[in-house]
Order: C-alpha cells, then sequence, then structure tokens
C-alpha cells in the first residue's frame, strides 16, 4: 500500500440541500495490523460484505459475529474467526441486529439482513451458540435494497438504502415470533448509499452517500431531517467511494464513527461528539494479510483477553486465491493515532 503524509483539509463554501460543517487537520496516514482473519466465505470473487457482532453479556468471550455472502446467505463466526453454521438465504448484503429488548420483546438478538434475491428484508433470531432460527423475509418496495442498520428508541427501527439513493425507515415489531414492519418515514439523496449508523444516546442518523459524502440526519423520524454533510469526499485521501458505518460508543459518551473509504483502502474515524475527523488508518501486513477493498465493517468496545478494549472488524476484498473473508483489529492498535 502507498504510504502517504501531507496536509488534509476539509473545504466548506459547498451548499447543496444543507448547511455544512467545517473541520481542518492535518496528519501521517498510520497503518495497524489485524490479529486474525476469519475463515473464508462460501462464494468465490466479490461476496463478503458486512458484518455485524452481537456481544454476549454474560461472556464477553462467546460473542458471535454474523456475516453476509452476498452469493449465498448468512454465516456466524466466532472471536475466533472460525465458522459456526451458515445458512443459504439467497443474496443479502449488509447486516444489523437488535439486542434482546423490552421494547422489541425478543429473548434472542434479532437479526436483519438486506436481501437483493426478491427485494426483502431477512430476520432470523440468532441462538448464543451462533445457529439462527425462524429464519423469515419481508418484502419490501425497493429496488436494489442494500445497506441496512437498526435504531432502538422508544421504538425499534430499522432503515435501509438502495443503490439509487433512496433511505427509508421502518417500524419493527413482533407478534410472537412473527416480524412486522411500518414504513414511517422516506428520504432521497443523489447517489448510491449503503453505509447507514445511527448514534442512539445523540439520535442522529449518519448516511454514507458513496460519491459525495458523510450526512448527518435526525434519527427520529417525525422530526425535521435536518440534513448536514459533515464529510466530503476528495481527490487525496478520502476517495469515493465512502461505504460501511459503524459507531463505537463509550460510557464516558466519547466515542468514535468508522467509516470504511474504499477508495483510499483505509478507515476515517470522526469523533462522535466533535464530528471532526481525528484520522484515516489503513491495515498493512503483518500476522494476516492486509486489507484492501472494503465494503462493511463493524466495531465493538466488548473486553476479552484477545481484545481488551474491543475490536474492529471489517470485509478484505483481496484474499489471495481464497474466497474474501473479514479481519479483527485490536482497537489497543488503533487507539493510540486517534489520542489529541
Amino acid at each position: 500500500m502507498k504510504h502517504i503524509t501531507g496536509i488534509f483539509t476539509l473545504f466548506v463554501g459547498f451548499a447543496v440541500m444543507a448547511q455544512e460543517r467545517t473541520s481542518v487537520c492535518s496528519f501521517a496516514l498510520p497503518q495497524v495490523e489485524a490479529t486474525l482473519e476469519t475463515e473464508a466465505v462460501v462464494s468465490y470473487d466479490d461476496a463478503a460484505d458486512d458484518i455485524c457482532i452481537w456481544e454476549n453479556p454474560n461472556d464477553a468471550t462467546t460473542s458471535i459475529v454474523v456475516a453476509t455472502d452476498k452469493k449465498y446467505g448468512l454465516i456466524t463466526y466466532n472471536l475466533q474467526g472460525k465458522k459456526l453454521h451458515q445458512y443459504p438465504v439467497g443474496r443479502p448484503n449488509n447486516v444489523a441486529h437488535f439486542v434482546a429488548n423490552d421494547i422489541l420483546k425478543n429473548d434472542l438478538p434479532l437479526i436483519c439482513a438486506s436481501n437483493r434475491t426478491k427485494e426483502t428484508i431477512t430476520f432470523a433470531f440468532l441462538n448464543p451458540d451462533g445457529s439462527l432460527a425462524e429464519i423469515q423475509d419481508i418484502k419490501v418496495p425497493l429496488k436494489e435494497v442494500y445497506g441496512i442498520t437498526t435504531y432502538l428508541a422508544e421504538k425499534p427501527y430499522i432503515i435501509v438504502s438502495t443503490k439509487k439513493g433512496k433511505v427509508w425507515q421502518y417500524q419493527v415489531g413482533l407478534q410472537g415470533k412473527k416480524v412486522r414492519m411500518a414504513l414511517v418515514r422516506k428520504l432521497k439523496f443523489g447517489k448510491t448509499v449503503e453505509g447507514l449508523v445511527v448514534d442512539p444516546t445523540n439520535k442522529k442518523l449518519y448516511v454514507a452517500e458513496e460519491e459525495r459524502g458523510l450526512w448527518q440526519l435526525n434519527a427520529l423520524p417525525w422530526q425535521a431531517d435536518e440534513k448536514t454533510m459533515i464529510l466530503k469526499v476528495d481527490k487525496e485521501k478520502l476517495k469515493p467511494d465512502f461505504e460501511g458505518l459503524a459507531l463505537r460508543e463509550n460510557k464516558d459518551g466519547s466515542g468514535w464513527i468508522v467509516m470504511s473509504v474504499q477508495g483510499s483502502n483505509a478507515y476515517a474515524f470522526i469523533d462522535r461528539q466533535t464530528l471532526k475527523l481525528k484520522n484515516i488508518i489503513q491495515i498493512k501486513d503483518g500476522v494476516v494479510d492486509g486489507v484492501q477493498e472494503t465494503d462493511g465493517l463493524e466495531v465493538s468496545s466488548l473486553k476479552t483477553p484477545t481484545f481488551p478494549n474491543g475490536l474492529l472488524i471489517v470485509q478484505d476484498g483481496e484474499n489471495g486465491n481464497e474466497p474474501q473473508n473479514f479481519k479483527y483489529i485490536n482497537w489497543a492498535h488503533i487507539q493510540p493515532h486517534l489520542n489529541p
């Protein structure tokens, strides 16, 4: 990978549909190594895409990673990268989940994935051993359903996107083990949107418009959108496409919005409180190979002996002669690059 140094500056003055924020920072582009990698997905070529992490509240070491093979289905892994179960459910692209909660009244985590086979949302309950139960699909009137995220407020929501820039928000409910959805909001962006994440504490939705930039909006469907661009693509370090999004929340209110900058084979780390870009990091060869062309990613603050301060998981778009897989990066290796 190319090592780039220099000055990075975000410019404003480009007003489109919304007010834009400004931030200026200067830094060298650091690199970190992955700690381990998962076993490969089922399909060859461009197949692995996105992941979500269920943090086991009783034993963090037995937490489960749910991944998509967008030519095959859903795959679950443990924190050692070992494949646990796989389910041929079609062409799921992005995946997210609800933890067990009193609002949705689910006693098991509820997995949801955008599925382009029949333009549905695929739902399933996740068992502690990584197996899935009650797999079901709900049709949505969208073409090329793409990104997905969840938002647990006073009501549970899922938010989905398309390759044409549509972003729709649904309220979700359960009747026994059957999922029900009701459309509550429609948003429209000019170009492809895949990466979505909600900051539940600040009640903000973040939307990665691949060829333009990262947007912030109000997450509650009855509020005004207040659409604000917080980070734009450029021709240097923030090259399109902007892809996967994830949020790391710390107990003290700090945290990070993490975004895959696919065009730069890198990851942007944005302070969730100030919305300032703190650094851009690449993943180099080490114990396992480095990472290129990342689509989906996820972050967790779980604590285990291997990952004492959490981890970042990213999809690796190049894996030699093997099908693609996912890389686990120790957050302790990332944190020094984010300190003031």
